[in-house]
């Protein structure tokens, strides 16, 4: 028997030719824009300051009761800033506030943030929100302006610049790096010393313009002052030391051959017999006299004032020309200098030298030193 497929009647239930009809789609993940209604993501922004950012769709988003917009943080030149907490949320008009300050926990990432900011062209970085937790930030194409340098930097420039120029013309025209008079050799002591008296003031001053921090001294910051301060005092002394210990023997031996003579003078004058004590005394006293003046002939000659023959032969060379103690503290004080120096652009703090560093750093100040007891005199 033929089987006919049955044809639904007009008007009838279609229910079952219908489609089921789709779920609602759930809302787009927020984008962040320029502008919208009115309101505009901040263009420019520094530390310590305000930013806003407009998210499209943030009302959507946060309506579902899926979402927290609490939970968002904010994202600099890619780097999901974790402590960056909205300090204000408008979700009838789409934007978060946020406040840029630098969390300790969140200081290493600042450093990244502030260093692409340094790079880039008008210093402008990437800026958008995203759920902590996550790595992927809201899809943005909006960038931000980071003042990474105070209105006020000109002015801390300026007052570093002099402070070079002070240090420049203090140690040529004064004593400042000399010991003695303005014609005295340079110090290499006081040299060191002043090296890391500017770099360390330079520094502490860079790293407050940029971070606002001003607590940024180390233990190996203030180590390497005491290093450098304990060889130029030491340098001195030893310096002072030498000179007046020359100068009271000669004093000395010269004292007591004025005492001979007059001595030898008075017994002669007497006529002793030959044979008497005064006889005797007047031998002894000539004995001694004689050796008194061979020690004084030994003695050397009280040399002149050194005069300076310019900074780099005062500071590397001694009375036989350039000397590898002195020549290798002025090699490892450069050293460093440019690890201090290359350590604080790029990291903005003050660097940790490790324990055996800096104990190489004083085993050649005090190598140093130690070899100033026996080094001619220029």
């Amino acid at each position: 028997m033929p089987v006919f497929a049955q044809v639904p009647q007009a008007g009838g239930d279609s229910s079952a030719v219908k489609p089921t009809e789709a779920k609602e789609n759930p809302p787009k993940d927020p984008t962040v824009v320029q502008s919208l209604n009115g309101v505009g993501t901040s263009s420019w922004t520094e530390l310590n300051g305000r930013v806003t950012v407009v998210v499209a769709g943030l009302h959507d988003w946060s309506s579902t009761g899926k979402h927290d917009p609490d939970d968002l943080r904010l994202f600099l030149a890619g780097r999901l800033l974790p402590k960056a907490e909205p300090a204000m949320i408008n979700r009838a008009q789409n934007y978060i506030t946020f406040l840029l300050d630098i969390d300790p926990a969140d200081r290493d990432l600042w450093v990244e943030v502030l260093s692409e900011a340094r790079k880039a062209e008008d210093h402008r970085v990437s800026i958008s929100v995203g759920v902590k937790g996550t790595k992927q930030p809201f899809e943005s194409n909006v960038y931000v302006t980071l003042g990474v340098y105070p209105w006020y930097t000109g002015g801390v420039l300026g007052l570093l610049a002099l402070l070079w120029i002070g240090l420049i013309y203090l140690g040529t025209k004064t004593t400042l790096l000399r010991d003695g008079t303005l014609d005295s050799p340079y110090s290499l002591g006081r040299a060191q010393m002043a090296c890391w008296f500017y770099l360390v003031i330079a520094s502490y001053l860079y790293i407050w313009l940029i971070t606002g921090e001003y607590n940024s001294l180390t233990l190996s910051v203030l180590a390497l002052i005491g290093i450098s301060g304990g060889t130029g005092l030491a340098a001195i002394l030893v310096e002072r030391d030498k000179h007046m210990e020359a100068a009271k023997q000669r004093n000395e031996l010269e004292a007591e051959e004025a005492a001979l003579t007059v001595r030898i003078a008075e017994i002669s004058a007497e006529n002793p017999l030959p044979g008497s004590l005064l006889d005797q005394e007047l031998h002894e006293k000539k004995n001694r006299l004689a050796e008194v003046h061979a020690k004084i002939a030994r003695m050397p000659a009280v040399p002149l004032p050194a005069k300076s023959r310019g900074f780099r032969h005062d500071i590397l060379r001694d009375g036989d020309g350039i000397c590898f103690h002195r020549f290798q503290i002025v090699v490892w004080t450069v050293v460093f200098a440019i690890i201090f120096i290359r350590s604080v652009y790029r990291d903005l703090a003050m660097p940790e030298f490790d324990a055996s560093l800096l104990g190489l750093m004083g085993i050649s100040s005090g190598t140093y030193v130690g070899f100033k007891f026996p080094e001619k005199p220029k």
